[in-house]
């Protein structure tokens, strides 16, 4: 049978909660649910199809992992911006990359390990682009990660979850395997954990155990993520604040309260653009957003803030880990003679 549009909603906002690492990981969804097992990879599959669901997999914890990772804004000539873009998005953990509604008008994700760092791969994109003003804001304080759209409200309702404190861990080659098929789509098969599995050179048993021991550590999360445009949901603005430092943990954990703000961190600064917290609204549309910030400012006293807003998308993949691709990369471009 086809699920009703209540059906549908029930399931979308379930698989964005969390997907069990289970033998049948689909089956116990659909138990919780009072569905079957077939209606719910027969949904998942439309999803697929119809390019709603982007993939199912692991969010990884980078800084449990050894690598480290900033937001970047940068001021390119607009005669440029094509160019520039398309030589960040050659770089394998260039991630999400935006034009944005600002002078910094180019803003990118990227993730290093910390043996080589962010500050030595800005310095080798900035010789790759010819752009200097390229400036990496690190992250300082999460406050709050995850997103949850309605499919009805068109809406990201996001619960508030406490951030976990995480603690670094040594990876082997064999640990490397298992996070790298972790990071792979799921299957959308009655026992894709065995599937995942085969490439990682374990068995099934040995993934799952391996995956619940890490689970809420190195592995953030394992959700479905889902494409928000194809819902509906077109309103996606970066609201920025300029919040005194006494008053960080207050308006963080403010914004992080909101249901509609997906993502909420305390960042560094940069000189000509002086805000700290970063905050990531998600609704219909872009007024929708305006007035989630304004509401927000009115209720915690904070006028010092801007929203933007992306004109392009360049880019925009989930940030996978120990790819073979990072290493080719860095050795093509990264030591400073082969760039001078």
């Amino acid at each position: 049978m086809s699920l009703t549009e209540e059906q549908e909603n029930i399931l979308a906002k379930t698989m964005q909660k969390g997907v069990p690492f289970a033998e049948e990981p689909f089956a116990e969804i659909a138990r919780s649910l009072k569905l079957s097992e077939e209606d719910v990879l027969a949904q998942l599959r439309a999803w697929t199809e119809d390019g709603k669901l982007r993939e199912i997999s692991a969010v990884l914890e980078g800084s449990v992992l050894g690598y480290e990772s900033a937001l970047v804004a940068a001021k390119v000539p607009e005669a440029e911006l094509v160019r520039v873009a398309t030589i960040l998005n050659g770089h394998p953990t260039v991630t999400h990359n935006y034009e944005r509604s600002h002078d910094f008008n180019l803003w990118f994700t990227i993730a290093m390990p910390e043996q080589i760092g962010i500050d030595a791969v800005i310095e080798a994109l900035v010789k790759l682009t010819g752009i200097k003003e390229m400036y990496p804001l690190r992250r300082t304080v999460t406050f709050k990660i995850g997103v949850n759209f309605d499919l009805k409200s068109r809406k990201s309702d996001t619960e508030k979850s406490a951030i976990k404190e995480t603690r670094k861990i040594e990876v082997s080659d064999q640990d490397a395997a298992c996070f790298r098929v972790l990071q792979i789509p799921l299957p959308l098969s009655p026992r894709p954990f065995r599937e995942l599995a085969e490439k990682a050179g374990v068995s099934e048993v040995e993934l799952l155990a391996f995956a619940k021991q890490h689970h809420g550590n190195a592995i953030r999360r394992y959700v479905a993520t889902f494409r928000h445009r194809k819902l509906g949901v077109r309103g996606n603005g970066m609201a920025v604040w300029n919040v005194p430092e006494d008053r960080m943990e207050e308006v963080g954990l403010a914004l992080a309260g909101a249901a509609e703000v997906s993502h909420c961190y305390a960042r560094e600064c940069v000189d000509g653009f002086p805000f700290n917290v970063y905050s990531m609204i998600h609704g219909p549309d872009r007024d929708s957003c305006l007035e989630v910030a304004g509401r927000e400012s009115e209720r915690f006293g904070i006028e010092d803030y801007t929203v933007l807003f992306s004109t392009r998308e360049f880019k925009k993949v989930r940030l996978r880990y120990f790819l073979p691709e990072l290493d080719k990369w860095w050795s093509d471009n990264g030591p400073l003679e082969k760039l001078a």
